[in-house]
């Protein structure tokens, strides 16, 4: 352990020895290290080095827990480094999670009741199913391809990368927009910061060094003078599906699993079932969640939804679900026009940031 502590002092030390210093104007003075996208300003020279200093390892504690190893800290085929990193990521998760409630004696047992009938929902449809793929087969629905679980290790690092993205929408949209044009083109984009906050900066160059790192990006380099992101993404057909739209419900559905597993709550979630209406039209069904025996469908758009949306009205009366237990999560979507779409299209339209209290309303039955 003191060993890998030793390799992030280290790591400190050499970032630092990095660091760039300059006289910007009177009793204004800049450090950075352009590589990280770190930039402070201060009034001397040594308050200036100490506020580097700070952000560097603020910088590195946030990497650290969302799970980001920086270029020259990975492990390689130490065990005991891997150990430490392992440690430090659980550490983290741990000390994200609300406590656990204690539970509570049991009751005395008392005789049991007559089963109630079983409850329908719209359409008469059975609601208390055992499992997604049974209650899919109770609606005449074919099953065509369950959700398959990606190798455990690029499960983790693409939830991560989701998260990050999802969390941080607001000071990465320009990114992210200028990356998905340039998926179409299969070319280098550019995206200039110089008016650019210093969140938008830290967190744009962040992403960009985690998607590099794992090879979603085939170049990235940032211009600090310029400040200037130049990128290439990767022209793979996963990291291409990834980026275009299958972040975004990997972030609904491990946003809903972390919430449920907070509230001790038993549930099953399925990303992308492959099914067969009884109509015989084929669909891809983006999150299906169980909770108990409540069933909700969530879909996720990255773009243009427009062609999409009366379908979607459609398709929620065949799988027998209420306004309030079909979701539709718009990326960005502004909260005001998102309550004009649920109105007129019969769905519960809410963008990345406001899907999760939106669902806990409706779990809790106090939505209006």
């Amino acid at each position: 352990m003191l060993e890998a502590v030793g390799v992030i002092s280290r790591y400190l030390q050499s970032a630092m020895a990095q660091a760039r210093y300059d006289l910007v104007g009177p009793g204004r003075f800049l450090a950075e290290i352009p590589e990280l996208g770190l930039r402070v300003e201060a009034s001397h020279l040594e308050a200036a080095r100490e506020a580097l200093q700070e952000a560097l390892e603020a910088w590195l504690l946030e990497a650290l827990r969302t799970g980001l190893t920086p270029p020259g800290l990975e492990g390689g085929e130490d065990p005991v480094r891997a150990r430490f990193f392992a440690l430090a990521g659980e550490m983290w998760r741990l000390l994200r999670e609300p406590p656990r409630p204690v539970p509570e004696a049991p009751e005395p047992q008392k005789p049991e009741a007559p089963e109630p009938p079983k409850e329908k929902g719209e359409g008469g449809k059975p609601r208390k199913p055992a499992s997604l793929e049974e209650w899919l087969k109770g609606l005449g629905i074919q099953v065509v391809k369950k959700p398959q679980a990606e190798e455990e290790e690029k499960e983790k690092v693409l939830t991560r990368l989701a998260l990050f993205l999802g969390d941080r929408y607001p000071s990465l949209e320009k990114l992210y927009e200028r990356l998905k044009q340039s998926l179409s083109t299969k070319r280098q984009f550019e995206l200039s910061l110089s008016e650019a906050s210093q969140e938008e900066i830290a967190n744009s160059t962040q992403f960009c060094t985690m998607l590099k790192q794992y090879a979603l990006l085939t170049s990235y380099h940032y211009k600090s003078e310029e400040r200037r992101i130049r990128a290439k993404a990767s022209t793979e057909g996963w990291v291409q599906n990834f980026l275009t739209g299958g972040w975004l419900e990997r972030y609904v559905a491990e946003k809903l699993r972390k919430f449920l597993r907070s509230k001790n709550l038993p549930h099953e979630v399925g990303v992308g079932y492959q099914v067969t209406l009884p109509n015989g039209d084929a669909m891809e069904l983006d999150v299906l969640l169980r909770v108990g025996e409540r069933v909700f469908w969530f879909e996720a758009k990255t773009g243009d939804f427009q062609a999409h949306i009366a379908k979607y009205a459609g398709l929620k009366k065949v799988l027998g679900l209420s306004a309030k237990e079909s979701f539709l999560v718009l990326l960005g979507m502004d909260k005001a026009r998102a309550k004009e779409l649920s109105a007129l299209h019969g769905l519960t339209v809410v963008n990345q940031a406001s899907f999760l209290e939106v669902f806990q309303e409706v779990l809790e039955g106090n939505a209006s």
